[in-house]
């Protein structure tokens, strides 16, 4: 599961859940590939500027030195900086926009988080099975047979707890 954070903006004092955000927290694949283009989508110019000239920069230094290949690590190295960071930069430029973090919500995926935000103890996962009463528990028979059941040592197979 992943932590998605929840932002909304204030407006006359009252939060407006119709432009309530979630962001998840963690390594963003898409920003690692198209880091400019991902920066830009995002809204985040100024940090798509800076890693774009530093982009152009790294590669310039890299052709007029005759290190191609290590410009090239250092700019894979950048863009790999902008996917672990992405999101954080994303969350902060959302706060400097007037949105305030309201809690964090663990979920599959942001239609889940969204779900699970708004609809609070009323959500149960599509995957999650509930349970009426808890079973039987078997009684202790005479006889001293080793019971054979989905144990495996101490750990169960899977789907069995």
């Amino acid at each position: 599961m992943a932590s998605f954070i929840v932002l909304a903006p204030e407006l006359d004092g009252q939060r407006d859940d119709d432009k309530t955000v979630f962001v998840r927290d963690g390594f963003a694949l898409l920003a690692f590939i198209l880091t400019v283009p991902w920066l830009l989508v995002q809204r985040l110019w100024f940090e798509a500027a800076v890693v774009f000239g530093s982009m152009v920069l790294i590669s310039g230094v890299g052709t007029y030195s005759g290190h191609e290949n290590m410009a090239g690590f250092i700019t894979a190295l950048l863009s790999l900086l902008v996917g672990f960071e992405g999101n954080n930069w994303r969350v902060r430029a959302l706060e400097r926009r007037g949105f305030s973090q309201l809690g964090v919500v663990d979920a599959r995926n942001a239609d889940d988080a969204e779900m699970a935000w708004f609809l609070g103890e009323n959500f149960v996962s599509s995957h999650e099975v509930s349970v009426s009463a808890p079973p039987a528990i078997p009684t202790v028979q005479a006889s001293h047979k080793p019971a054979l059941g989905g144990m495996v040592g101490l750990v169960s197979h899977r789907g069995e707890n």
